[in-house]
This record gives structure tokens, C-alpha cells and sequence, in this order.
């Protein structure tokens, strides 16, 4: 008698939640553990962390996020296998990363001096997701690289500075002559392409090789990330204007399978999420990196100076041809490559000239110096 009263009590709770329109999965949780590449010290990580307490919040908790370091379950570069494997559900890094799998991974996050097109990021990023490049970059994976993965492009982190050099140079002929850590792939290929001795190496390795004098020259992400990895402290000598990756953009992968069974609220509430981490990507990419040069050139003695214009052309036609003898091995390349530069002659006279405006405005203001910094 006891069994059966409790059955009827369940049962009749269970039909006057569903009469009462009480959504019985509304209890269901779910939880989302990012692997990222990055250091937890770094802005990558935080923005992620920020993200995450945002889907959090919006879902009541119903959709968790744990977001981990790099190295914490897998190597960086092991991370989209993880994936796709499930042994994390969720994983960030750069589809650049992917490169070596297919080289048009490298088109979607860091597409080299704008293809030598003038595309820059906020053009990037409205090609993905109003230019056709979402579709493309979703087949990169599924049918590409065969991978059970859901792609998610939500944090343009660029331009990323030329780098950090021992001592200023005057032309292209000069950069000839320095060993320079660049990242592999294409950019390092570019640089190699006008006859700059670019090597490639783990971010930890530089700042070491720097001191050592292995190298002449590096680049690594940001102004805020340089300094965190402690190259203002080595070198003084600063570049900030560079294009192996003035457009650099950052990625969260999730387990397609995982997502498929994701209801449809908590799947829109993440993609929200996506797009308010764009958002606050942006805005933290001024901030952090703004304040990172301030205290640099103001604390550390570091100099900035300014990218001389034969570098500039050398290397925006050297990508150009990199790019057309990678087009012409590979099909889905190809496919790619010119539906970014259909978009670039789009966008990019608007972008020219309508932003133009701010870098008049800014070396007016500095020339005047209404703004600026100021040494030690």
C-alpha cells in the first residue's frame, strides 16, 4: 500500500507540474569544460572566465562552464582532438593552430596582412558572420578535418605588434640581417619569402633565447601578454605595427555531439554569449593593451617605434603570392581564400576611408600633444 500511495503521489505531481506549463527539463544541467591554450595569467583566459559567468547567469545555472589552462587535461595542441574525442566537450585556441591539418585554418583567425588585400579585423570578423565565412568555417571541420566540432569565432584580439627587437632598424634591408621568432606556417614562410630569417619557437623558449642572443627579434601576442611573458624586460625596442598577424582572432570549439543534445534555449543563450564576448573582447583590447604600453614605455624604458614603409610592401605582396601557391594546390583553400577577398573589395574601401578618420585624428591630437606618453 505504501509503494503504490507514493507511485500515486509522484505521478500526480508529475501531471500537475506539466498541467501548471512547468518546463520539467528546466531541471536538467548541463556543464561546459573549456581546455584553452593559454596560461590562466593570460587576457585569453579571462575573457573566457567573463564569458562562461555570463552563460551562467543567463541559464540560472542550468549551463555551466569550467574553464581550464592550458596543459590542465591536454597539450595546446592536442586540444581539437580532445574535443572532437570528448575527453573535454569544449576547447579555445586559434583554427591558425589547425594549419598543419589544412592550411586554410590559418584564413579564418590570422589571414596575413589582410591578404594582402588591406581586409582588416572588424572586416574579418563581419565576413564571418555576414559574409558567408561562418558556413565555410563550420565545413573546415566537420568536413574538412572530419571532426565532430561546432565552431565559435569570438575573440579578435588584434592587430598583434611586429615585436620586440634588439636594436631600431632603418629598412627591410636591415631585417634581413636579424633573426626573427616568428609564428610557423605562412607568416613564417612570408617573412622568409623577402628574405627574413624568421624561426619559430614555444612562447616560453623566447624570452631565454632572447637573452642568450639566439635571436635578434620576436613577436608574441599583445601588449599586455608581451609584458606578461617579460619581453619589455630583455628588449626595448618596440614595433607596433605589424602584418604576419594584424588580424588575429580566437576560437571556442565545442563537441557537436554535446551540442546537438544542448536544448535550444541554452544553445541561444550561449551563442548570446558569443556575441557579447565579441563585444568585451573589443573593449578589453583597448584597455588591457593600452595600459600594459603606458606603464612599459613610461616605467620600462621601452621605445616605440614605426614600421618603415618597404617592409610594409614587401611583405603585403609576399602574401599575396604565399596565399595564390597555396590556392592552387588545395580546392577548399581556394574557396575560401576568394570568398575573403570578394569580401575585402567590398569592405575595404568603406573601412579605408571611414576609419581613416581615427589615425588622422590620433596623430593630430599626439602631434599637438593634446595626448600621448611620456617617458621616464
Amino acid at each position: 500500500m505504501r509503494k503504490t500511495a507514493i507511485f500515486i503521489f509522484s505521478l500526480g505531481l508529475f501531471f500537475f507540474l506539466a498541467g501548471s506549463g512547468h518546463d520539467l527539463r528546466a531541471a536538467e544541467t548541463y556543464t561546459l569544460k573549456i581546455q584553452t591554450a593559454v596560461p590562466s595569467a593570460s587576457i585569453y583566459y579571462m575573457l573566457i572566465d567573463r564569458m562562461g559567468k555570463r552563460v551562467q547567469a543567463m541559464s540560472a545555472n542550468r549551463l555551466k562552464v569550467e574553464v581550464l589552462p592550458d596543459g590542465a587535461v591536454v597539450g595546446a595542441f592536442q586540444i581539437l582532438d580532445a574535443v572532437d574525442k570528448g575527453i573535454v566537450n569544449g576547447g579555445q585556441a586559434w583554427t591558425h593552430y589547425w594549419s598543419g591539418k589544412h592550411p586554410a585554418g590559418l584564413l579564418f583567425s590570422a589571414p596575413v596582412a589582410g591578404l594582402g588585400h588591406g581586409l582588416d579585423q572588424l572586416g574579418t570578423v563581419s565576413w564571418i558572420y555576414d559574409g558567408g565565412g561562418n558556413e565555410l568555417y563550420q565545413e573546415y571541420f566537420t568536413k574538412i578535418l572530419g571532426y565532430k566540432i561546432k565552431g565559435f569565432m569570438c575573440m579578435p584580439m588584434g592587430p598583434e605588434p611586429f615585436g620586440w627587437f634588439s636594436k631600431p632598424f632603418k629598412s627591410l634591408a636591415d631585417l634581413k640581417k636579424m633573426k626573427f621568432r616568428s609564428p610557423p606556417g605562412i607568416p613564417s614562410e612570408t617573412f622568409k619569402e623577402i628574405g627574413i630569417p624568421a624561426v619559430s619557437m614555444p612562447g616560453g623558449e623566447i624570452v631565454p633565447s632572447a637573452q642568450r642572443g639566439v635571436i635578434d627579434a620576436a613577436e608574441w601576442i599583445s601588449p599586455a601578454d608581451d609584458k606578461n611573458l617579460g619581453l619589455s624586460a630583455v628588449w626595448k625596442h618596440y614595433y607596433l605595427q605589424g602584418l604576419h598577424q594584424a588580424i588575429s582572432i580566437g576560437d571556442i570549439y565545442v563537441n557537436l555531439d554535446w551540442w546537438n543534445k544542448l536544448p535550444a534555449d541554452l544553445q541561444a543563450i550561449f551563442e548570446a554569449a558569443i556575441l557579447a564576448c565579441v563585444a568585451d573582447t573589443y573593449n578589453w583590447n583597448v584597455s588591457q593593451n593600452s595600459k600594459a604600453l603606458k606603464e612599459m614605455v613610461e616605467k620600462d624604458g621601452v621605445i616605440l617605434h614605426e614600421t618603415t614603409d618597404d617592409y610594409i610592401d614587401a611583405y603585403m605582396a609576399a602574401a599575396q603570392r604565399v596565399l595564390d601557391k597555396y590556392a592552387q594546390k588545395d580546392p577548399f583553400f581556394k574557396k575560401v581564400l576568394v570568398s575573403m577577398q570578394d569580401w575585402s573589395k567590398l569592405t575595404v574601401p568603406y573601412q579605408t576611408y571611414a576609419n581613416g578618420v581615427y589615425h588622422k585624428m590620433g596623430k593630430t591630437a599626439m602631434g599637438k600633444g593634446v595626448v600621448g606618453l611620456k617617458k621616464k
